[in-house]
């Protein structure tokens, strides 16, 4: 029988005064592997630090298992010691001192009781559960040459996957990852997903990546509305019954409008459409009024029977079950007069004495759609710099047509202005007022108005990605230069930027390592750090 590690019920967590859950329960067991999903802002990431303890919930039954170990990839990486080596930050500082500790305690006869209370607290914090880190690194590509660095001297990226490699070497009982995707190439991807299927613990994984989900999750939990769904299956499991309860719901909702539509016109009937009383034949006029009296109480009680039926139905009346989508994100490009936006003519770069591409000749049509490919540390964002004109080559050149006009997607959306606000932002580069933005930001349903007087160096990175779409689609530009572009998107806005992208006439220039995204966009290839 497996363990229950976590569970809570009728819990109850707000803001101020915005209610982000309401009346919410789980149940975590040993062996679960959750998918993590729901729209940007719905509260996914809470849920992890409610199920991390960082934070508390308002009101609700909460119980964890004793001694429950659990470990936490955020999505951003905040280092309490800025000088940290690589090594000690994956290894983990508190039981490597245990076991320097305990390896003294044995040379010392005297320090056996000593030693036993070690063992028992390095046993607690999992020293005997620990995968090998050279399997784990080796997993992951960080090469033995990195572990004498510091942290701070990483790549974003690196960082990154140093971060996931200690949270699976610690091997915890409850696993929690927040977009452990991102940035991992596709070999990376499927040593996770093998990783993730042998752990004995339960996991919780927040992810943009649909393939992803379906190989390592074993069942589902959506937030929606402050309400939170649990479905024991897949991500495809979870689209198959939402397709039957929309079809459950879109029956209801028929027969209801059905229902509705027949109370009114027979309301109308009696009461626009009554035939006046036949004439008097006789002279008992008072046998008269009492029949027609009695007709007219019969009709009125008929109608206010009727008026009451309908008064209860659209006072509960059933939303149109058909999924919100987003319609309004759209791109209005720039017209490309030239067949050939962009040509690189032996374009090179190099990086501390590594050369990344070389002789690099390549040209960038119109409506072409191109995915850049290979290893980590190729130089594929490098490449898409220079197009953008964010650095310079160290060889060679970039020519761009006149009517060219490209807009860049960074992975980590970090070219933002950190301490300006969206409406400054948006205003000193658009020249547009509150109300125009208010209006595009509506339109294109990436956020509500009152992220726009927020700095955007206090808005979620998935919140950031969002302002950088109407960022996108404010500048009109005919060539999309795109860094890992479905990273930290939900769902809904991701399957409406993809369509964004089928429909755009202009040429797309991407790297990602999402597959269904893949599918959908890329119609040719560069390869890049193939000799």
């Amino acid at each position: 029988m497996s363990r229950l590690f976590i569970q809570f019920s009728h819990l109850f967590k707000s803001f101020g005064s915005f209610s982000l859950y309401e009346d919410i329960a789980l149940s975590v067991n040993e062996g679960d592997v959750f998918a993590l999903i729901g729209e940007n802002g719905a509260g996914k990431t809470t849920l992890l630090q409610l199920l991390l303890g960082t934070i508390q919930a308002d009101s609700g039954d909460f119980s964890r298992a004793p001694s429950l170990s659990i470990g936490f990839l955020q999505q951003e990486i905040i280092l309490a010691d800025s000088s940290i080596s690589v090594r000690k930050f994956v290894e983990g500082s508190s039981l490597l001192d245990l076991e320097r500790e305990m390896a003294a305690c044995l040379e010392a006869p005297n320090r056996l009781t000593e030693w036993a209370e070690l063992h028992e607290k390095y046993e607690q914090l999992g020293g005997y559960r620990q995968i090998p880190i050279e399997q784990v690194l080796r997993g992951l590509k960080l090469e033995d040459s990195l572990l004498d660095l510091s942290m701070l001297s990483l790549s974003s990226g690196q960082r990154m996957r140093a971060a996931l490699a200690r949270a699976l070497i610690e091997n915890p009982d409850l696993l929690l990852l927040d977009e452990p995707t991102n940035h991992l190439d596709q070999e990376m991807m499927e040593w996770l997903e093998v990783a993730l299927k042998q752990r004995r613990g339960a996991s919780v994984i927040v992810s943009h990546d649909r393939k992803f989900l379906n190989a390592t999750c074993n069942r589902l939990i959506e937030i929606k509305n402050g309400k939170l769904t649990s479905y024991g299956g897949s991500y495809d499991f979870y689209l198959e019954e939402q397709e039957k309860l929309l079809e459950k719901q879109m029956k209801a909702y028929v027969a209801q409008e059905e229902e509705r539509g027949i109370l009114k016109q027979k309301i109308k009937e009696v009461t626009f459409s009554k035939r006046k009383p036949s004439p008097i034949k006789d002279r008992n006029i008072m046998a008269y009024d009492r029949r027609g009296e009695k007709h007219q109480k019969s009709l009125q009680h008929k109608l206010d029977a009727m008026k009451s039926c309908l008064e209860e139905i659209e006072s509960n009346l059933l939303p149109h079950p058909k999924p919100k989508s987003i319609k309004g994100l759209k791109f209005v490009e720039t017209p490309l007069a030239s067949s050939v936006g962009i040509e690189l003519q032996h374009a090179g770069k190099s990086y501390e004495n590594k050369v990344l591409f070389s002789g690099f000749c390549k040209s960038i049509s119109k409506e072409d759609r191109i995915l850049i490919t290979g290893p980590n540390g190729c130089g594929k964002t490098t490449l898409l710099k220079a197009i953008a004109g964010i650095i310079p080559l160290d060889e060679g050149s970039i020519r761009l047509a006149p009517t060219a006009k490209i807009a860049f997607l960074d992975q980590e959306v970090e070219l933002l202005p950190r301490d300006q606000t969206p409406l400054q932002y948006f205003e000193s580069k658009f020249h547009l007022s509150q109300e125009v933005l208010r209006s595009e930001l509506h339109k294109a349903a990436l956020g509500g108005e009152d992220l726009l007087k927020r700095p955007f160096s206090t808005l979620s990175t998935g919140q950031r990605k969002r302002m950088m779409l109407l960022d996108l689609v404010l500048e009109k530009p005919n060539v999309l230069l795109l860094d890992e572009p479905t990273n930290h998107l939900d769902f809904m806005t991701l399957e409406a930027f993809e369509k964004a992208l089928v429909e755009f006439k202009g040429a797309i220039l991407a790297v990602s390592h999402d597959i269904t995204f893949i599918e959908k966009i890329a119609t040719q290839e560069w390869k890049l750090g193939i000799r």
